[in-house]
């Protein structure tokens, strides 16, 4: 395989509703008090949040989906002050995110240089859909609780924001590795892109418990606002990082994570999102959520 794990990470998108608008680390240090603290105590070094992160993040595809079809998502994301303005840069990532890790691992989106290549592990929960005429919630989990693992190689280039690709042809400028996954022809290639929901993002970062000796899960809470900073937020994931050694956790680590998994799945069941499985489905261009 080309590459190597580097992480594994852990996501539980929970219910927006249960948070204020215009959120705060005061907020956030709140909720971790009243949901997460008990559940994590038993864990060494528990720390809570320390710092908060402002972001701009879009999303984008063509009009056919063509990257969604093919299970390729591009992301801009920008960091901003506290105000959200922008200092101009914007990281350019492209993610191929899909179940089967050697194929993901055999994969290369673009070479190495100015581009940071990450392959990571993400685990979500184990959820049924259920029927869009069902009067129950339409995201449930089944009765013994489990994980979704997916794969992702993540290759990111950072430049000026106005030099953002707008084209599918850019974007195969940026990673040419993306015409093996994407047979487009040459007409697609210079399809327009299209955004989906401008995203303004509170990343509360820097919680952390250790699983072991040498296995540090960082926490982070984000939250998701469309249109304007300053409304209520309307996606919330609740996450945990483990970086992996030569691309392995051991055993002990790896059991003490997913046990903290389902006990959080558990726990803030009552605040479990019971709409939505994706925050990035969310954010894509119209039509392309089910792409």
């Amino acid at each position: 395989m080309r590459h190597q794990l580097k992480a594994r990470e852990y996501k539980l998108l929970l219910n927006p509703g249960v948070f204020e608008a215009r959120p705060s680390l005061t907020s956030a240090n709140d909720f971790w008090a009243r949901r997460v603290s008990k559940i994590v105590e038993h864990l060494d070094n528990v720390r809570p949040f320390k710092q908060v992160v402002h972001r701009v993040i879009r999303f984008w595809d063509d009009a056919n989906c063509n990257l969604s079809k093919n299970d390729l998502i591009l992301r801009t994301r920008e960091e901003t002050n506290a105000g959200f303005i922008s200092n101009g840069q914007s990281g350019v990532t492209l993610k191929l995110r899909m179940p089967d890790q050697f194929v993901v691992a055999s994969t290369t989106l673009a070479e190495d240089g100015d581009i940071k290549t990450e392959f990571e592990e993400d685990i979500g929960p184990l959820e049924i859909k259920a029927s869009l005429n069902s009067l129950e919630p339409r995201v449930v989990l089944p009765r013994k609780l489990s994980s979704r693992n997916r794969f992702s190689l993540s290759s990111t280039i950072t430049t000026r924001t106005e030099e953002v690709p707008l084209d599918l042809e850019g974007v195969f400028r940026i990673f040419p590795g993306v015409p093996d996954i994407l047979r487009a022809s040459y007409p697609e290639r210079l399809s327009r892109l299209q955004t989906g929901q401008t995203v303004y993002e509170y990343a509360f970062k820097e919680g952390s418990a250790k699983f072991d000796a040498d296995t540090v899960g960082e926490f982070t809470l984000s939250l998701w606002c469309f249109t304007d900073p300053t409304a209520k937020p309307s996606v919330a994931e609740l996450s945990y990082k483990c970086k992996t050694s030569n691309g392995v956790m051991n055993g002990k680590a790896a059991r003490k994570a997913f046990k903290l998994f389902l006990a959080l799945q558990e726990s803030l069941n009552d605040i479990v999102d019971p709409d939505n499985t994706s925050k990035t489905a969310l954010a894509l261009p119209q039509g392309c959520q089910n792409a």
